[in-house]
């Protein structure tokens, strides 16, 4: 007997090591794994249900995007705040989203541009109210606007940083320019209403 055919669209098969970092960027970003936790293998491959390979390829990227630190023979753990390179970083990427600002927006398609639209009026409610969660919206907006751009290079190199960006923001509202947030998220609510 022949093996039927489905009518189901396949998915895209996914590495496990893929896997694994999302989990693992998921429980530093929300807060299960603490700033200055240790990270051990055993445990993580134990907590995963997977072996130790992809546990270590999935570090190795997070240390890339400044999420985990690693000395050698010493240690291995969730980075820690830092003003100094939270600084650093947010200017880098302003950067780069002034230029995804430039580029995405004349490449989105309608329904990708109501999307983001609709995501920076929902950030500026949010900074308006001084909820934190409105700068890590506003990042999110910018960061399709990247995407939209169809620069890989500017893609790849902001979507890291971005997550640097918000694993190392404040923690308290005072830590925020309010104003220059607001004024830059409703330049990008006028960018995308004149496209």
């Amino acid at each position: 007997m022949p093996i039927p055919t489905s009518d189901s669209v396949e998915t895209p098969r996914r590495l496990l090591r893929d896997v694994v970092f999302e989990k693992l960027l998921a429980s530093i970003v929300d807060g299960t794994l603490e700033p200055g936790e240790r990270l051990n293998d055993d445990e993580l491959t134990k907590w995963l249900g997977v072996s130790r390979t992809p546990v270590r390829e999935a570090i190795a990227q997070l240390q890339t995007y400044g999420l985990v630190e690693i000395e050698a023979n010493r240690f291995t753990r969730v980075a820690r705040r830092d003003d100094a390179l939270y600084i650093e970083a947010a200017e880098f990427l302003a950067g780069l989203h002034s230029l995804a600002r430039e580029r995405g927006a004349m490449n989105m398609d309608a329904s990708t541009r109501k999307a983001v639209a609709k995501t920076v009026a929902a950030s500026i409610r949010q900074l308006e109210a001084r909820d934190m969660s409105g700068a890590a919206t506003l990042l999110d907006a910018q960061g399709a606007l990247a995407v939209a751009s169809g620069n890989t290079l500017l893609t790849e190199t902001e979507e890291p940083l971005r997550i640097r960006v918000k694993f190392l923001s404040p923690g308290e509202p005072a830590g925020y320019d309010w104003d220059a947030l607001l004024t830059v998220a409703r330049e990008v609510e006028a960018l995308l209403s004149t496209k």
